[in-house]
């Protein structure tokens, strides 16, 4: 079981991406039924409206009611709202493409992603690799490329002195343990942020 806290938070986005999810499919519908309306205003419209979709769908699955066992396409998929508009893609073509994550991982590996792309402070791309038995491998990769702080002292069992900035550190932290998700931080090579490895020790 989550601790409350989480818990909370959880059902609190949950609702969020369910009320504002409805406003935005309403813009989009709208901006459809414009469709051959030209100009680059309505260009930059349909972009944030396909930006502010991906965005609530990505925290929907990540923070919210989770998205379920995924597939590694379905994962990709739900995480789209990290990089739309941002200078930074996340690669999973290291990750075994059969692999079939159980819901309780999918959400923490989309927790984790969250925490990299925040480590691309002048873009570049999250590396994902591995597979179910050996355990999940991810880490930022571009120009100053890191880890937030916090996350080793998460890791570490200590406090976690957490801002709206680097919020998504103390939820994995929390999914992950509650979940029997063991994060380890690997030996990275010189210049680059070390791989984060996340496996699964219990299953609920």
């Amino acid at each position: 079981m989550l601790p409350d806290k989480i818990a909370l938070a959880q059902a609190v986005c949950t609702r969020l991406c369910h009320d504002l999810g409805g406003a935005v499919g309403a813009l989009s519908n709208a901006l459809d039924l414009m469709d051959g309306a030209g100009g680059d205003a309505m260009d930059v419209a349909r972009d944030a409206s396909a930006i502010m979709d991906r965005r609530i769908r990505f925290y929907r699955a990540a923070v919210g009611a989770g998205c379920g066992d995924c597939r590694v396409d379905e994962l990709a998929q739900a995480a789209e709202g990290l990089t739309l508009g941002r200078r930074a893609i996340i690669d999973f073509n290291d990750l075994d493409s059969t692999i079939v994550l159980p819901a309780h991982l999918a959400q923490a590996v989309l927790l984790a992603l969250w925490t990299a792309i925040d480590g691309l402070p002048r873009g570049g791309a999250v590396r994902v690799g591995g597979d179910l038995e050996g355990g999940l491998s991810i880490w930022p990769d571009g120009p100053s490329a890191a880890w937030p702080p916090i996350l080793s002292a998460g890791m570490a069992g200590e406090p976690m002195a957490f801002t709206p900035r680097n919020v998504s550190v103390p939820l994995l932290v929390s999914v992950a343990a509650s979940s029997g998700i063991r994060l380890e931080m690997l030996h990275g090579r010189t210049g680059i942020a070390a791989p984060l490895l996340m496996t699964t020790f219990t299953r609920n």
